[in-house]
C-alpha cells in the first residue's frame, strides 16, 4: 500500500529539517512525502528547496493549515494518508507498523502512541497510556477520549485511507485552532474500527512560542468555537444522549475557561450553549491560590487576577 505524508509548513525552519529527516528515517519504503508552505516569510522554503530531490512541494499564499492540508491531498496518490505536522517527529517503524495494522483495511483508521516533549529534546518524550490506546468502535473511542482531563485527537496521529476521505470530505478551510476536533470526529463517524498501533509513536513539540495553539485573538478562538459547533453536531447526530450531551458542554467549557477573560461576550455565548445541554461538569484547575480564588470568588474572579498577574509579569521582565 502506498503512504503519502502530508506536512503542513508555515515559519517552521527552526524545526523543519528534523522533522524532514524522522520522515526520511521510515523504514516503510513506499511513500511520497508532500510538503506545503503555506506562505512562509522565514527559511522554511529554503529548507524544502535543500529537499527537492525527496518531497512534492507546494508553495501557496497563506490561507491557513486546513487549506494547505487540502492542496496536499489534491496530488497525493497514496492509497492511505498521513497528515503531519512540520515541528513533531515520528519513530523509524511509525508508518511500517500502521501500515501493517491496517493490513489493506480501508473502512477503518489506525491510530499511535504519542507523548510531548517542551525542552527542544524529544528523548525526554513521556508516553503516558491512555484509556484509548487499544483496539474500539469509533464512538466508544470518542467518548473515551472526550471524558479524560485533557484529549489528543491531532491529525498526525492518525493512518487514514483514503477511500474515508473521499467519503467524508477534506479539511473545513473555515477553520484554523481546534480544527483537529471537527476533522477527527467526522472521520471517526464513518468508520468501522479504530485500530491502535502499538510501537508506532509521535514525539508531539508543544509549548512552543507563537504557536496557533497559544494563540489569544478572537478569529482563532471563533475558529474553535464552531469546530466546536460542528464536531458536536456530529456527535449528536449520531447519538443523543445524556452523555454525549456531557461530553458537549465539557468541551465547552474548555473553551470558556481559555477565552475569558479576553473576550466575554463570546465567554456567554458559550455559556447559554453549556446551559442548553444540561450543565457542564469540568471544574477548571490551577495552583493553590488559583483554586482557592476560584472557590472563594467564582473562576471568572480567579482568571482575571491570573490575567492581570501574567500582564505584570510581563510588563517587569520586558523592563528588566
Amino acid at each position: 500500500m502506498f503512504v503519502s505524508i502530508i506536512i503542513t509548513v508555515y515559519n517552521a525552519g527552526r524545526f523543519l529539517e528534523e522533522t524532514l529527516n524522522s520522515v526520511f528515517q521510515q523504514t516503510y519504503p513506499h511513500l511520497e512525502i508532500i510538503c506545503v508552505n503555506d506562505g512562509s516569510t522565514d527559511n522554511s522554503n529554503e529548507i524544502l528547496q535543500h529537499y527537492k530531490n525527496k518531497i512534492k512541494i507546494i508553495n501557496q499564499p497563506n490561507q491557513g493549515q486546513c487549506a494547505a492540508s487540502n492542496a496536499g491531498l489534491k496530488i497525493a496518490t497514496g492509497e492511505y494518508i498521513k497528515f503531519f505536522d512540520a515541528d513533531d517527529l515520528m519513530n523509524p517503524e511509525h508508518i511500517e507498523l500502521q501500515v501493517k495494522k491496517l493490513n489493506g483495511r480501508t473502512d477503518a483508521i489506525a491510530s499511535c502512541e504519542w507523548g510531548r516533549f517542551y525542552d527542544g529534546n524529544p528523548q525526554n518524550t513521556k508516553f503516558i497510556p491512555e484509556p484509548v490506546w487499544k483496539d474500539m468502535e469509533p464512538l466508544k473511542w470518542l467518548k473515551t477520549a472526550l471524558a479524560q482531563k485533557a484529549d489528543m485527537m491531532g491529525a498526525p496521529l492518525w493512518l487514514i485511507p483514503r477511500q474515508l476521505l473521499e467519503k467524508t470530505g477534506g479539511w473545513d478551510e473555515r477553520l484554523s485552532l481546534n480544527n483537529d476536533f471537527e476533522f477527527i470526529t467526522r472521520l471517526l463517524l464513518h468508520c468501522k474500527e479504530v485500530l491502535f498501533t502499538k510501537g508506532a509513536k509521535i514525539y508531539y513539540r508543544s509549548g512552543r512560542a507563537g504557536s496557533l495553539a497559544n494563540s489569544a485573538n478572537r478569529k482563532a478562538f471563533e475558529a474553535a468555537l464552531l469546530s466546536t459547533d460542528l464536531g458536536c453536531q456530529h456527535l449528536l447526530e449520531r447519538e443523543n444522549s445524556p452523555i454525549i450531551r456531557l461530553l458537549c458542554a465539557n468541551r465547552y467549557q474548555t473553551w470558556a475557561y481559555r477565552i475569558y477573560p479576553h473576550f466575554p461576550d463570546l465567554v456567554n455565548k458559550v455559556e447559554k450553549k453549556i446551559i442548553s445541554f444540561g450543565g457542564s461538569t469540568n471544574k477548571i484547575e490551577g495552583g493553590r491560590f488559583f483554586k482557592l480564588m476560584r472557590d472563594l470568588f467564582g473562576w471568572k474572579c480567579a482568571k482575571k487576577v491570573q490575567s492581570k498577574y501574567h500582564q505584570l509579569r510581563t510588563t517587569l521582565e520586558r523592563q528588566n
